[in-house]
């Protein structure tokens, strides 16, 4: 083995020259096998994945339908308001009294379906556990039984409209939707 110029094993020929004026990260950057950058420009490491960006995306779709009732009832967003509040019309039945009114403004999206865009805004954020499709599986169809159970006893009379069980279930499919969604990203090669 030929002498090593980074002092960590590796032959002189595999260690990459270091442009003249790098900076000091630059110069650990490659001495730890990665390529040297010019000094401003952001590493591949540094730049947002396009897993990072999903991720984001999510959080703030699904923080949406809660952000905007209480935009709504603190300033007069008028009709940027009103614009936001169609998006989410094709979405839901919005039947007001399946809804929540938070501070005085009634949500844009029923209690099922504000709590299935909560649970895509915390699965986003927290993307665990990370498990194949094939296990995800499963769990989606059980998730979605259970919505489905809740929608057909609270339809047939069975019971009153219940906002915590029409939240609970939008929250749990949701989470678990998000959650697969990002593990499977994370999986694919891009």
């Amino acid at each position: 083995m030929a002498a090593c110029a980074s002092g960590r094993g590796q032959p002189a020929a595999q260690v990459p020259a270091v442009r003249a004026g790098a900076e000091p990260q630059a110069l650990a950057a490659v001495g730890a096998g990665a390529e040297p950058h010019a000094p401003g420009e952001s590493s591949p490491a540094e730049r947002p994945s396009l897993l990072s960006i999903v991720r984001c995306a999510l959080v703030l779709l699904g923080a949406l339908p809660w952000c905007l009732p209480l935009a709504r009832s603190r300033a007069p967003l008028g009709e940027l308001g009103a614009a936001l509040d169609r998006v989410f019309a094709p979405m839901c039945h919005r039947m007001p009294e399946r809804s929540i009114a938070l501070d005085g403004v009634v949500m844009p999206l029923c209690s099922r379906c504000a709590g299935i865009f909560a649970g895509i805004a915390a699965g986003a954020a927290i993307a665990r556990p990370r498990l194949a499709m094939a296990a995800w599986r499963p769990i989606l169809i059980a998730l979605a039984a259970l919505m489905a159970v809740d929608v057909a006893t609270q339809d047939l009379g069975l019971r009153p409209v219940w906002h915590a069980s029409r939240l609970a279930t939008g929250v749990a499919f949701g989470y678990a939707a998000a959650a697969a969604f990002l593990a499977q990203i994370a999986r694919r090669p891009l």
